[in-house]
């Protein structure tokens, strides 16, 4: 594969020949329900706007800046002309939304990841209906997308969660790799040693190159652990608070809440009740939606 990398270790991906989430001009708005099986497929772009709603496994999608990696009962959204490298995992199973970007409420730059609302679960799945062989002229499947794409702002509406960043430099790199593999007992002093670097210099990296402080972004690391911590290994509160770095459970519910929006117990609560709605299909009025990708039946 011939791919072009630029000096922050970015990989420029060319149009992978199979990819089942590209979705050109030529189909209307749509939705389909996809099966990649273990895959990396790169994009330069696509023309359409899309989310993608993990129902199982895990997707990670890279970007020229950092990685976002989206669980079961999380969604993205991947603005159109975006480039990207698409990692599934065996068992993924991903609902696809392609929404054109006139009617798109999109205020964020480049990808985003949050949390499947039931509004937004209902209405993704609802949109499996129509799929890309639809009727352009259909007047409910237009309007239906319209809506959903005026919804984007509003679902997306949340702290970036699920972003680990680059770094254009080797200094910080390093930092960002040591800092992820020692969430339970990193500090500043640790990740700049790590770096080969002072701590005022590493503060300078993460200013300049990230856009934030080295404390946010540990925040923001431990945070999406803490997700993944309490939904796919269902671990308990206590020793999420543990493995993420926090001595005190109330210390740790009173950050998950600040960040998320909902406690820790809640938020794996309502995890795991959207698990066990997944495999209720749209298939009200027309046919049963169409599954695309190498696991399909």
């Amino acid at each position: 594969m011939n791919a072009k990398a630029t000096a922050a270790g970015w990989i420029t991906p060319e149009d992978s020949p199979v990819n089942p989430f590209r979705c050109g001009d030529e189909y209307g708005e749509c939705g389909e329900r996809i099966k990649p099986g273990r895959s990396v497929i790169g994009s330069t772009g696509d023309a359409k706007n899309k989310i993608l709603y993990v129902e199982r496994g895990k997707v990670k999608l890279e970007g020229p800046h950092g990685q976002w990696v989206s669980l079961p009962a999380h969604m993205v959204f991947i603005p159109h002309g975006r480039p990207y490298w698409l990692h599934a995992t065996a068992d993924a199973v991903v609902t696809v939304v392609h929404l054109d970007s006139h009617h798109t409420v999109w205020e964020h730059e480049g990808c985003w990841a949050a949390p499947v609302s039931g509004l937004a679960k209902e209405m993704l799945e609802y949109a499996l209906r129509w799929d890309r062989e639809r009727a352009l002229e259909d007047l409910v499947a237009n309007a239906y997308f319209n809506a959903i794409g005026l919804l984007c702002k509003e679902w997306f509406q949340c702290s970036r969660m699920m972003w680990i960043p680059f770094g254009e430099s080797e200094e910080l790199r390093r930092a960002i790799a040591y800092t992820r593999t020692r969430l339970d007992s990193v500090t500043l002093e640790l990740a700049a040693e790590a770096a080969g670097t002072s701590v005022r210099t590493l503060r300078r990296y993460f200013h300049d190159e990230v856009g934030m402080s080295w404390r946010s972004f540990l925040q923001e690391l431990r945070m999406t652990r803490a997700i993944e911590l309490l939904t796919l290994k269902r671990l308990s509160v206590t020793q999420t608070a543990m493995d993420v770095g926090f001595n005190s459970v109330a210390a740790f519910t009173l950050a998950f809440t600040s960040f998320t929006g909902k406690t820790p117990s809640v938020y794996a609560r309502e995890f795991l009740g959207n698990r066990g709605l997944n495999v209720t299909l749209a298939t009200t009025g027309n046919r049963a939606p169409s599954v695309r990708g190498q696991n399909a039946a």
